[in-house]
């Protein structure tokens, strides 16, 4: 008896965890695996908020529509953490949560092709308890933290942003798309 005791609760504590019942943040909670999806460098943004489902309140969504992976290389968490790693070629990830708020921001780093030098991307996402939503992005050509909490100071409104780090084009902005409010970052090859 004691060992089903022990394989239940053992049972119990995995299903908890996986589920996020132990999350260590009060305020933001992932609800499940990051979703990782092939799109086409053609793709315009309706189309990519297309390929977006979801039932929790909000996503954060980053599009890296080039040839070249997006390399974390920092990252500044005011509210919460920044939920995404690197993200790889012709790739939308998303992350789906639940929260009554966030502030976050990150630090990407991109080649400009084989033998070349790199770029930096950052982006910076907040939802204040009174539901106030704030977007930025930025282009500072640094590895590190630092430029992600540059950016992340510099974020002070809701509307769509749109930067040059040649060759590359980052576009940040908010919709709703039903009952979920999406972050969207969108990294193109100019």
């Amino acid at each position: 008896m004691k060992s089903l005791t022990r394989v239940f609760a053992a049972f119990l504590l995995a299903i908890t965890i996986a589920f996020g019942g132990f999350s260590g943040n009060a305020h933001a909670q992932s609800v499940g695996a990051t979703v990782n999806v092939a799109i086409d460098v053609n793709k315009t943004i309706d189309q990519i908020l297309g390929l977006i489902t979801s039932s929790q309140d909000f996503q954060l969504v980053v599009a890296n529509q080039t040839q070249e992976t997006l390399t974390r290389v920092g990252a500044y968490n005011k509210l919460s953490n920044w939920p995404l790693g690197d993200i790889g070629s012709l790739q939308l990830v998303a992350e789906r949560f639940n929260s009554d708020s966030f502030s976050f921001a990150s630090n990407y780093q991109i080649d400009c092709g084989i033998g070349k030098e790199k770029r930096n991307l950052q982006f910076s996402t907040s939802l204040d308890t009174e539901g106030n939503k704030k977007i930025n992005i930025g282009v500072i050509n640094q590895n590190g933290d630092q430029p992600a909490k540059l950016t992340w100071d510099k974020m002070t409104d809701i509307s769509d942003k749109s930067l040059v780090n040649l060759p590359f084009v980052v576009n940040a902005l908010i919709r709703q798309k039903d009952k979920t409010s999406i972050w969207l970052f969108e990294v193109v090859e100019k």
